[in-house]
């Protein structure tokens, strides 16, 4: 699998501008086109799953970022990750890449997401505690949907300023989830 991942990414670099087929990347990974289907149900999904993948090591590599940098430092590597690769999500299988992206990668931002406020129940709403699971699944979804659709809007943006997509996405962003503990903490009286 990770051969035909090397290739789709490979191939989609090579030719951002053209439609990936079954033929070039098993032809690029040395394998049959049996193996293709044995793993992967089209060549979007698979591309999908490579981009996806090496978005999620990259985010693997930051783990020891302090808490209060980490929903910040997420979604920059997210749009670093999008401008290297801007001519693909750009190009003409973006609506297919798109809804493929997100089927691979939305549940592990939800769950990226859920283990965030879990770990760090100082940023929840007053009155929502670590342990209401359904709230804390709730806002997770809130956070990722929302996030995923802005940066779908981001790639389709005039230009690619990361510093300009990471104010967007703060300032879009619900006040709990960047806000200082005791600010969020506080309730009216």
């Amino acid at each position: 699998m990770s051969r035909l991942r090397a290739a789709a990414l490979e191939l989609a670099a090579l030719h951002p501008s053209t439609e990936l087929t079954v033929s070039a990347i098993t032809h690029r990974a040395g394998v049959g086109r049996e193996e293709f289907h044995r793993h992967v149900s089209s060549p979007v999904q698979l591309l999908a799953e490579a981009l996806g993948d090496e978005l999620l090591s990259e985010f693997d590599a930051i783990k020891g970022t302090p808490a209060d940098a980490m929903p910040r430092t997420k979604a920059r590597l997210s749009l670093e990750h999008i401008s290297k690769w801007i001519d693909v999500y750009r190009g003409p299988i973006r609506v297919e890449l798109m809804t493929a992206l997100r089927q691979t990668l939305a549940p592990a931002f939800r769950m990226i997401n859920e283990e965030h406020l879990r770990s760090h129940p100082e940023r929840l709403p007053a009155g929502i505690s670590v342990d209401d699971d359904w709230a804390i699944e709730f806002f997770a979804a809130y956070v990722t949907g929302g996030g995923m659709a802005a940066i779908e809007s981001w790639v389709d943006g005039p230009d690619l300023d990361v510093e300009r997509g990471l104010t967007l996405l703060a300032t879009a962003a619900p006040s709990f989830w960047h806000a200082r503990p005791e600010a969020s903490r506080t309730t009216s009286s």
